[in-house]
């Protein structure tokens, strides 16, 4: 009798730690990758600007005065001045529902569905109408990227360089929690103004060469929750309390057997 109660109690801690364990696969970056290269593109996507987009535009030419025809008054060009949300939006154009730019003392310029140095030619036609040989320079100044889910700091994060990764985007979150699912991760993209989900594996190391291993932007990463999370989460104090219960029965059946 003795024997068959120690092999009930043997059988459900053994389940209740096999319950416990997470599949490595599921949680491992890159698991099914081999030592070897991966053609990945060293040149970020292209972004095509969009409705409620953000520049920063410089025009440089020899003469001072000319140049403030394009520049803001407030620009971001002090040294004391710090690049944030606020003075990206005051000091920066926003494209407009038209597509186009305002800049002052010159009119509206159209940039919608150009890329960063299509616009920046575009402005530069413009501009060599006011100025002699001048140098524009054109950014764009409200890059920013949100992930939400199983991350250890969720939320929007700008982005004031090029060429960001979705390992890059996880990072600045944080990383993952002990009950994020790399297997089930989904990215929400923008494309010409309108929105698709795509689902993503960060185990495979297919994501290297695929078009979401760049981020662009306004992209929602969501890393999904475990299946078990919910068990996980009080794993621990689960097979604690379950040894000390069983003990605590084991030793009274001892007491009664005697």
């Amino acid at each position: 009798m003795d024997v068959k109660f120690c092999s009930i109690i043997k059988f459900i801690i053994i389940l209740l730690f096999l319950q416990a364990c997470t599949p490595l696969q599921k949680i491992t970056y890159l698991n099914n990758s081999q030592l070897g290269e991966w053609d990945v593109s060293p040149i970020p996507p292209k972004h095509y600007l969009e409705i409620g987009d953000i520049l920063l535009v410089r025009v440089i030419s020899r003469n001072e005065e000319s140049n403030n025809l394009f520049n803001l008054e407030t620009n971001t060009n002090s040294s004391n001045q710090k690049l944030n949300a606020a003075t990206v939006y005051f000091n920066g154009f926003t494209i407009s529902q038209e597509g186009t730019i305002d800049i002052p003392n010159v009119g509206k310029i159209h940039v919608l569905n150009q890329t960063i140095e299509e616009a920046k030619e575009t402005i530069l036609k413009v501009a060599e109408n006011y100025l002699i040989n001048p140098f524009v320079v054109v950014k764009l100044a409200n890059f920013e990227f949100t992930i939400l889910g199983e991350v250890n700091t969720p939320g929007k994060y700008p982005v004031y360089e090029e060429g960001i990764t979705i390992y890059d985007a996880i990072a600045m979150g944080g990383d993952i929690t002990d009950y994020g699912n790399l297997t089930k991760v989904k990215l929400i993209r923008s494309n010409k103004n309108k929105k698709q989900i795509y689902h993503l594996d960060l185990t495979s190391s297919n994501i290297l060469t695929s078009d979401f291993f760049y981020l662009r932007n306004n992209d929602l990463i969501y890393i999904e929750p475990l299946e078990f999370k919910g068990f996980r989460k009080a794993q621990s104090q689960i097979i604690l309390s379950t040894l000390t219960t069983f003990a605590i029965l084991f030793n009274a059946y001892l007491k009664i057997s005697e």
